[in-house]
């Protein structure tokens, strides 16, 4: 049932969000903007979840010792640079 119908109630605030972005043109009707912001809550949700496996990564290098000190900033972004090259 892809196309099943559903009814939600967002409440009078994202009500009136809804009637603005449709009042700007950009949407042509209140499924298009509940999809776009469903989009960019995906999206944020996906960058969350690989920022919270980085974090991880991190955490479990620094218990293992793997961690490399620098001497000042310069030295870092150089190395930061170069590993992006």
């Amino acid at each position: 049932m892809p196309n099943a119908k559903r009814t939600y109630v967002v409440g009078e605030h994202f009500e009136q969000f809804i009637a603005g972005q449709l009042s700007g043109g950009r949407y042509n009707n209140a499924s298009e903007v509940v999809r776009a912001g469903l989009r960019m809550l995906e999206d944020s949700e996906i960058r969350l979840n690989s920022l919270k496996q980085a974090i991880e990564l991190g955490d479990e290098n620094v218990a293992n010792g793997e961690v490399h000190e620098y001497d000042n900033a310069i030295s870092l972004l150089n190395d930061v640079i170069q590993g992006s090259e």
